[in-house]
């Protein structure tokens, strides 16, 4: 009986290199990064979260022009309407995660905006400060 050559499956797994990278399955883009600064780091910039504590509206405005998805002015105002505020602060958000390759979800970024707005809000001010020109798409 001739001798067969059997790899089993460990002997195959212990041999390969582990790649790990998460995709975001709402979108579909690799998404193998976090968010720079952890939510609730919000007043290391003090600047900032002096502003976003008494205008919301202004960094809310500021980043939605940082990557360019429609007017300052037009965002700003829908901050400032209850419900639709909560609907405009996670599609802003989504869109930034989308844009850095941010791992998450849109469920979350909701959640998130909801709860912890102001902190959102400076942390994706924080982000686009960070890699103002990246995207998604190069």
């Amino acid at each position: 009986m001739p001798t067969r050559n059997i790899q089993y499956r460990s002997d195959i797994i212990s041999n390969r290199t582990k790649y790990e990278t998460r995709i975001d399955i709402e979108s579909n883009v690799i998404a193998d990064k976090t968010w720079s600064h952890e939510l609730f780091l919000c007043c290391d910039d003090c600047g900032l979260c002096c502003i976003t504590a008494i205008l919301p509206c202004v960094t809310f405005g500021a980043n939605a022009r940082q990557i360019e998805a429609g007017s300052c002015c037009l965002y700003a105002l829908c901050c400032l309407i209850p419900l639709v505020n909560c609907v405009a602060l996670q599609k802003i958000r989504t869109q930034i995660r989308m844009r850095y390759g941010i791992s998450g979800a849109a469920f979350n970024d909701l959640l998130a905006v909801c709860f912890c707005a102001p902190c959102t809000l400076i942390q994706e001010a924080r982000e686009v400060k960070l890699e103002p020109k990246t995207s998604s798409s190069s």
